[in-house]
């Protein structure tokens, strides 16, 4: 599972600074507005004296529906903020817009962003390391369509609940069994568990 009510914190503080540490080390950040609402993540790099290389913010919004009581919208700027998004009212667009945020129209297949379009437009904008801090639906389609370089599994001791609501992670053996070449990431510290898998 990689989410449970009420369970705010599951990877313990040394993996959170390993997350700090790749996120410092790539210049963009992806995560899907349903990630964006549920979590209000920061998405920057607080290692200390790394704060200002933390990445420009890449979110994946179909129809611009990100909370304007946001962390990620109050501080958005040009510099800082892409949205993706696929259909909207003007009024609503104006509004991200006067924010400074930069909007860019992609298309859908189904019901899903086509991600490959949206990396080659980020190519285009220069955007060069690409770090996905997706739930799973993100994660899932990124690695069923074989879209990564590198995938980092977390693996922490922390039981989670199944008596409130909770995610299932649904494709931990896709990705077993279709990326034999892993590698387990030893940080000497705490009890959680890093793979890496290329």
């Amino acid at each position: 599972m990689i989410y449970s009510k009420d369970t705010k914190r599951i990877s313990d503080i040394h993996t959170d600074k390993f997350t700090h540490f790749l996120r410092y080390k790539n210049d963009s950040l992806m995560i899907s507005s349903k990630t964006l609402n549920k979590d209000n993540p920061k998405l920057n790099c607080r290692l200390e004296g790394l704060n200002k290389f933390s990445p420009k913010r890449i979110i994946l919004d179909r129809n611009l529906e990100t909370k304007k009581n946001s962390y990620i919208f109050k501080t958005a700027n040009k510099k800082n903020t892409i949205i993706f998004y696929h259909n909207t009212k003007t009024k609503v667009k104006l509004m991200f817009k006067k924010k400074g945020i930069t909007l860019i129209k992609a298309k859908l297949n189904k019901d899903n962003f086509d991600i490959k379009s949206i990396l080659k437009k980020l190519y285009v904008l220069g955007c060069r390391n690409l770090l996905v801090e997706g739930g799973n639906d993100l994660s899932k389609h990124i690695v069923k369509k074989r879209l990564f370089n590198e995938f980092y599994l977390y693996k922490c001791a922390k039981s989670l609940s199944k008596s409130v609501n909770y995610k299932e992670f649904s494709f931990l053996n896709e990705l077993k069994k279709n990326y034999k070449n892993k590698l387990k990431i030893n940080k000497k510290l705490g009890k959680d568990v890093i793979t890496l898998y290329k």
